[in-house]
């Protein structure tokens, strides 16, 4: 039986047993997939909520559909917040793109010593609400009921301090004295933490600090990895060992 075309609506815009769609959303039903008044589809909200719906109306930018069943997804036990450092925008977006498929809870862009891409104001706001809608997509691709939480940037300090108390912190690094991935604690249910470097790495000056926040160094192999490379590598490595171990 084929997957049922999925649309997102925000939390806040769900008003049950009625959702409305607009927007680009609702562009994309009545106008790129042409569905009709009566066709089934999914409607998920990013925060675990999914819901299968029949189509009550179909405007160009207006799409009404009514609840027929909801499925309420429990969050992980092990949540993965991906804190990875500002880097070129294109392969930034394909970093949030596979962070979604991938599972991230949250993402908190991080602004290090060798960070080349700086954001403020308008343009900063323009880029998030893009981000976001780059993770909504890859999470209606893959089917996943979750969209990360998107976060503003912020400096390398300030985001170790705003780190869950409870969490273990990871943090990559090319340095030698690290461990591998298979030699943590991951079966107690409790937030991950996975901290990632800009193209360059962290200064030592960073990765002191990381380490004086309890940062736990880890390696990756013995390659070089782009940034970009690095983070989704880790993210599918510590996703993995989470279920390995649980």
């Amino acid at each position: 039986m084929a997957a049922l075309s999925r649309f997102y609506l925000n939390a806040s815009a769900w008003q049950a047993p009625q959702l409305t769609l607009q927007g680009d959303e609702a562009a994309h039903c009545a106008r790129v997939l042409r569905k009709q008044p009566g066709d089934r589809v999914e409607i998920f909200d990013g925060a675990g909520r999914v819901a299968e719906a029949v189509l009550v109306s179909v405007a160009k930018n207006t799409v009404q559909a009514s609840i027929e069943s909801v499925e309420a997804h429990p969050p992980a036990a092990h949540p993965i917040h991906l804190y990875p450092a500002m880097i070129k925008t294109e392969p930034f977006e394909w970093l949030l793109e596979k962070a979604a498929e991938l599972g991230a809870a949250s993402i908190q862009p991080i602004i290090t010593s060798r960070t080349v891409v700086h954001l403020h104001g308008e343009h900063l706001e323009k880029k998030l609400s893009k981000w976001h809608r780059h993770m909504v997509e890859a999470a209606k691709q893959c089917h996943t009921p979750w969209v990360p939480r998107l976060h503003t940037p912020l400096p390398f300090a300030a985001a170790l301090s705003s780190m869950p108390a409870d969490g273990l912190r990871i943090l990559p690094a090319l340095s030698e004295h690290t461990r591998r991935i298979h030699e943590l604690e991951l079966r107690s249910p409790r937030p991950v933490c996975l901290i990632m470097g800009p193209e360059g790495d962290f200064t030592p000056a960073e990765e002191l600090l990381a380490q004086e926040h309890h940062c736990q160094p880890i390696t990756l192999g013995p390659l070089i990895l782009r940034a970009e490379t690095a983070a989704i590598a880790a993210l599918a490595m510590v996703g993995h060992e989470i279920s390995r171990q649980g």
